[in-house]
């Protein structure tokens, strides 16, 4: 790889860590989230390009996200005008997706941090398949106003592995941008 397109994926890394952020941390002013999920989701769809140069899979993710980025802003508009985006069948075909997308993107990230020899590898193959779990598990059809503690604690392991994501995909970007300052390019010949 080229350092321009390892320029590239540190940044595309960037992005996608940003994206997390924004997915997983909502500021709400009354019923506006000014964190929005939608632009999480165009980040990371922006950042496929250079993922992809990496691992080519990452391509066939951005039907995907721009698929989940306009679910997305439906329900960030209707939360606006004050409606209550409440279509079950969508909505559980939309977890599936969501599911796949993160699924996928993590892969992508992890194959990425191994071809660069960064120690995060491991960590994003956990991360993703502890935040797969916890995903399906909130979203099984089950009546979860029983199980109030449960869900409260599912819900905190959550937030947790969300948080530790972001900071592993920083320090993804650190990593991929040490090993290119490690590893300069052979000086021209005058």
């Amino acid at each position: 790889m080229n350092e321009e397109n390892k320029m590239d994926l540190c940044q595309a890394v960037k992005h996608i860590a940003w994206g997390y952020v924004l997915l997983h941390f909502n500021i709400n002013l009354g019923p506006l989230n000014v964190l929005p999920n939608w632009a999480g989701y165009l980040l990371m769809v922006g950042a496929l390009p250079a993922l992809s140069e990496e691992e080519s899979s990452a391509s066939l993710l951005r039907p995907l996200g721009l698929l989940l980025a306009g679910w997305e802003g439906l329900c960030w508009a209707m939360a606006l005008f004050g409606r209550d985006p409440n279509f079950q069948f969508l909505s559980a075909l939309v977890t599936v997706i969501a599911l796949y997308f993160h699924f996928q993107l993590l892969t992508d990230l992890a194959i990425a941090a191994r071809n660069h020899q960064c120690p995060q590898e491991k960590r994003i193959l956990h991360l993703r398949t502890v935040q797969t779990l916890l995903t399906t598990l909130l979203a099984l059809p089950f009546p979860l106003e029983r199980y109030e503690a449960l869900v409260m604690v599912v819900s905190l392991v959550f937030m947790a592995v969300a948080v530790w994501i972001c900071m592993v995909l920083f320090s993804l970007r650190s990593s991929l941008q040490e090993s290119q300052y490690e590893n300069p390019p052979p000086a021209a010949i005058p």
